[in-house]
């Protein structure tokens, strides 16, 4: 999926399924490659409707039996080859060979299928022409969206039993599903204009890489790699620290999100890294809005006065009364370097953003 690209996952579902379902790693992954006419491997079929489009509750076992019977003759190329390069240990020694998704007709079930109450002889393409028409795929790909791009919601296993945060959000995102022929573009469209996608401040935690994309981008860490530095890839262990090991999820369902990012382990080394850049006025965004600071600030430095610059250079930050609190028991304890402030030290405003982010 990652050759797919920005269109197909700002197209229309429909397309992103299909798209998801003939990608080779994907195909690979969940064993379609060993679904064959004769001997059904209900692994995709299975995950397609739990995972990827419905969620559980919403379909049947038989269902499941029968969008698998659909996917039959779906699977790779060079599967074969590629598996006896991979017995002796790695494929690289013989080059880069690419997957190729290959439908073998010969290899289909072609029998007479019954799937979510539609009757024929179905392929995939009908399978999920069919579970995009559904009700249930609206409100999950809506609740997804909202999760990403609104608040925290419980794991995906736990919403066949947790009602959803805000069910009249996804009635509204699941009417523009229909509305604009299942297009994840015009979804996006009408969530960025909501009032409770305005209102979502302060409703998820984020994951390990966006803190980590959010940190250097406000540092500008990442202008001042070259292409020899290696400190990327401490970049990304950085991430398996906080728990998100980067093109490496625990299982086809992906990440627990929202407070589960946060455990004792986690939330030390997301504190120590968002610190170790801030800390650092040798980077140009740090060293800019340390700059910004102290333009904006007079001869006679007030405490608040100096909270209130270092939040809006990071970036107009609007901190709950308890945080605030903090950040001028943080400015109150260290008079000495306030005073030092008024000269040419920057330790004060390098320890607020420290706090403040």
């Amino acid at each position: 999926m990652g050759r797919s690209g920005f269109s197909i996952g700002v197209g229309t579902f429909d397309n992103l399924l299909l798209e998801l379902s003939k990608d080779p790693a994907m195909i690979i992954w969940l064993d379609n490659q060993t679904n064959h006419r004769s001997e059904i491997n209900e692994n995709y079929g299975r995950e397609v409707l739990e995972l990827f489009s419905m969620g559980v509750g919403n379909y049947s076992e038989m269902d499941i039996k029968e969008c698998s019977r659909a996917f039959t003759g779906w699977t790779v190329k060079n599967a074969e080859y590629m598996s006896l390069m991979a017995n002796k240990d790695s494929i690289w020694p013989y080059g880069r060979i690419f997957w190729h998704f290959e439908y073998r007709e010969d290899d289909h079930d072609s029998g007479i299928k019954t799937f979510l109450g539609e009757e024929g002889n179905l392929n995939g393409d009908d399978v999920i022409r069919i579970i995009c028409q559904q009700e249930a795929t609206a409100r999950f790909v809506s609740r997804h969206l909202y999760n990403f791009f609104v608040a925290d919601e419980v794991p995906v296993p736990q919403w066949e039993m947790v009602p959803p945060r805000d069910a009249k959000a996804l009635d509204i995102l699941t009417a523009a599903y229909f509305e604009y022929d299942h297009s994840i573009e015009e979804m996006l469209r009408v969530l960025f204009n909501t009032e409770f996608f305005i209102e979502s401040t302060f409703k998820r935690v984020k994951s390990p890489a966006e803190l980590i994309i959010g940190t250097l981008r406000y540092t500008n860490y990442y202008e001042e790699i070259d292409g020899m530095d290696t400190s990327g890839y401490q970049i990304m262990e950085e991430s398996g620290f906080m728990g998100q090991k980067l093109l490496n999820p625990p299982s086809v369902e992906g990440w627990h999100t929202g407070k589960e990012w946060i455990t004792s382990g986690s939330l030390i080394d997301r504190v120590n890294f968002a610190a170790k850049h801030f800390g650092d006025d040798s980077q140009k965004g740090v060293n800019g809005m340390i700059n910004r600071v102290k333009t904006s600030l007079g001869k006679e430095i007030r405490e608040d006065q100096l909270i209130d610059a270092c939040l809006s250079a990071m970036g107009e930050i609007e901190v709950s009364v308890n945080t605030y609190q903090t950040l001028l028991e943080f400015v109150q304890a260290n008079p000495k370097e306030l005073e030092l402030l008024k000269s040419s030290g920057n330790n004060m405003i390098k320890g607020l953003f420290q706090v403040g982010w």
